[in-house]
């Protein structure tokens, strides 16, 4: 390279930086500049965790309800009723903080158990109807 610059440094310094002027500084090789644009552009830390009610449900129960109405449990058939049942069942999600986030997740789990059965039960039975399911 000759070192000779162009008019469009000046451009890309203003669309990397923001910045009306150009910087004298490069953005790229600027460590300040990268952490600066960095941690602005990441989301900011949320306390606690979130759990999926529903999907615990459905993970506790399936594999029961498929056992009692005699549907295939291979891993492919498995994996297809796990993916329709929580696609059927409601979104419970939580984000746990404290102790009392605890105990009212536990409440609404036990709320939602009777659904999520249901909802589980009537999969298992479509299920059984399935041809590849058939006993011959």
């Amino acid at each position: 390279m000759s070192g000779k610059s162009t008019n469009k440094t000046d451009a890309v310094m203003r669309l990397l930086t923001g910045k009306k002027t150009s910087v004298k500084k490069n953005p790229i090789l600027d460590s300040g500049f990268k952490e600066e644009n960095i941690t602005s552009r990441t989301p900011p830390k949320n306390d606690g965790t979130e759990i999926d009610i529903a999907g615990e449900l459905v993970s506790e129960f399936l594999p029961q309800v498929l056992e009692r109405f005699n549907c295939c449990k291979c891993p492919v058939c498995y994996a297809e009723a796990m993916s329709d049942a929580l696609a059927k069942a409601p979104t419970l999600k939580i984000r746990i903080n404290n102790k009392d986030d605890l105990r009212q997740a536990e409440a609404i789990k036990a709320k939602s158990r009777r659904e999520i059965l249901t909802i589980l039960i009537r999969l298992a039975i479509k299920r059984r109807r399935l041809k590849k399911h058939e006993k011959a």
